[in-house]
């Protein structure tokens, strides 16, 4: 893990909405909103972009509200190899308890899916997407102790699984220079 710069709770709230905008959990009341509030992130005033996190994040505002205010987050580059990814564990949610097998390893999720699509659905479609390229990598966020982990993935399970079924267990090069940029809370 390598770590590029510090940021505040509000740089680190608006890339978790970013990546959110797309998914199953924000449900505008039309359609053509998630391009207004994608809009309203990107916009670069505080106000709209605060509008715009309130909107997307509403659905997971308790798992927000939990992050201590004490963690010092960072913009951080995440190698995608096997021993960094070996060492990402998923919230203690029990459909990833399913999916891991009681592990919450990422790794341990990605075998399982891949032998086992309809394991987990949403997983299956985000790794199609994968595939296809039209994924928003923005927003993947672990928690951590310090930066040589281990490491909870607060947001991004889904994404960081599929990433694990492209590139350790299909041998498919997907990601540039394989790598993310992620967000990294350093309690």
């Amino acid at each position: 893990m390598k770590l590029i710069e510090q940021i505040d709770r509000h740089e680190v709230l608006k890339r978790w909405a970013i990546g959110e905008v797309y998914s199953e959990f924000f449900i505008p009341l039309y359609e053509s909103q998630r391009e207004k509030t994608l809009d309203m992130l990107l916009s670069g005033n505080h106000y709209l972009e605060r509008e715009g996190i309130d909107q997307v994040l509403e659905v997971k505002q308790s798992l927000v509200d939990s992050l201590s205010k004490y963690i010092k987050w960072y913009k951080a580059i995440l190698e995608i190899n096997k021993s960094d990814l070996d060492m990402v564990y998923t919230l203690q949610l029990p459909g990833w308890e399913r999916n891991t097998g009681g592990s919450y390893l990422i790794a341990d999720a990605a075998r399982k899916i891949q032998k086992v699509p309809y394991l987990d659905k949403r997983v299956a479609a985000i790794y199609d997407s994968l595939q296809k390229k039209e994924v928003k990598l923005e927003g993947i966020t672990l928690l951590a102790v310090d930066k040589i982990g281990p490491y909870v993935a607060v947001e991004g399970n889904g994404r960081l699984t599929s990433i694990y079924m492209a590139q350790q267990l299909e041998k498919l090069d997907l990601i540039d220079n394989n790598q993310i940029e992620i967000t990294l809370g350093l309690y």
